[in-house]
């Protein structure tokens, strides 16, 4: 049946509260724009004038894993604002995300 436990039926101002907190993740996630902006703006040839030490695959490895965590941050996002039931839970689950996320940099 319900594998997520995700709560059917919820009020119309948690739905909405749903839709805008994913609205604002995805306007909020900086790391696939990131990814693909260096994977875009720095080609090989470059690269290798800039870093000659420096390997282009893992410059590459990098930018792709900056891409996959930023595809896996949205994916959380959207599982814990489908399995949230509350206005208030979704407020604090989203800025938390987000506060989480901008720890790396």
């Amino acid at each position: 049946g319900n594998k997520f436990s995700v709560p059917v039926n919820v009020s119309l101002p948690v739905r909405i509260a749903q839709y805008l907190g994913i609205f604002i993740a995805l306007l909020m996630e900086e790391e696939i724009p990131t990814g693909a902006y260096l994977l875009r703006m720095i080609p090989s040839s470059s690269f290798k004038k800039k870093f000659p030490n420096r390997s282009y695959k893992r410059f590459v490895a990098s930018a792709m894993l900056r891409i996959i965590l930023g595809y896996i941050f949205l994916l959380n996002v959207l599982l814990i604002l489908v399995k949230a039931n509350g206005v208030l839970d979704i407020f604090y689950d989203v800025l938390a995300l987000q506060f989480i996320s901008e720890l790396d940099d």
